[in-house]
């Protein structure tokens, strides 16, 4: 059974072309699941109250039309039968009951002091279960390595960033990715896959590399002491 949530997109949602990006798209689909995780128990509040947080390890993100502000947009969302240490989740937007956006999931359940993976199983948890969906994105993601990337800048992890975890929140990722694609002032993003790696913490400065095969962007970013933090993929489509 899938959870489901109402919304009114924000305008502050929009980018300049007056399309909710990525990361605004992603933070409807995990507002809703946190919703569903407040009502069904135990909340993301309870975990971490708890010494647990669920920590994104990847998610593949297809978006089939633009968002605008002001659409009223339905989302759901459900828990996928899981195993190991691996928690799945999707989500699915749909305006006037067309589907909009689809996305795929995998999640770690973490103990935020001794950074231990927790089983599935280990710890109750009662939220809906449904099917999977089958999308056409890759279930894990490498950078190919046809690929060459280069510095394009860097960023600082700053205050807006952080989340209750003491890092970058994954919805903050897409966003700040596509800054250091230029094609994006006239594009939008109908394909995105995130792998992440390590955290950023605040203050953490970030090396961010990106490269073009293929008609697909990658971009890698690093931190300080030279490890991955996170790595994208993105297939973008020029606005008609």
């Amino acid at each position: 059974m899938k959870w489901t949530e109402n919304y009114i997109v924000n305008i502050h949602d929009a980018d300049m072309n007056g399309i909710v990006s990525a990361s605004g798209i992603l933070r409807y689909m995990e507002d809703a699941s946190n919703r569903q995780m407040l009502a069904q128990k135990p909340s993301y509040e309870e975990l971490l109250r708890d010494g647990y947080a669920f920590i994104l390890s990847r998610i593949g993100l297809s978006v089939y039309a633009p968002l605008h502000a002001y659409d009223s947009i339905t989302v759901e969302t459900w828990a996928v039968a899981s195993r190991g240490v691996t928690y799945n989740r999707c989500y699915r937007i749909l305006r006037e009951g067309a589907i909009v956006a689809e996305a795929t999931s995998v999640w770690a359940l973490v103990g935020v002091e001794d950074r231990k993976l927790h089983r599935v199983g280990e710890i109750p948890l009662n939220y809906w279960e449904d099917e999977p969906l089958e999308l056409d994105l890759p279930v894990r993601f490498k950078i190919p390595s046809e690929v060459s990337l280069t510095l394009r800048g860097e960023r600082t992890v700053l205050y807006p960033d952080v989340d209750q975890n003491h890092h970058m929140n994954n919805t903050k990722y897409p966003d700040l990715f596509c800054s250091f694609i230029p094609e994006m002032e006239k594009s939008r993003v109908i394909t995105s896959v995130l792998s992440f790696v390590s955290e950023a913490p605040l203050g953490e400065t970030l090396k961010i590399y990106c490269g073009e095969y293929d008609g697909m962007y990658y971009i890698r970013s690093v931190k300080a002491d030279g490890s991955v933090n996170a790595e994208a993929e993105f297939m973008l489509e020029p606005i008609r």
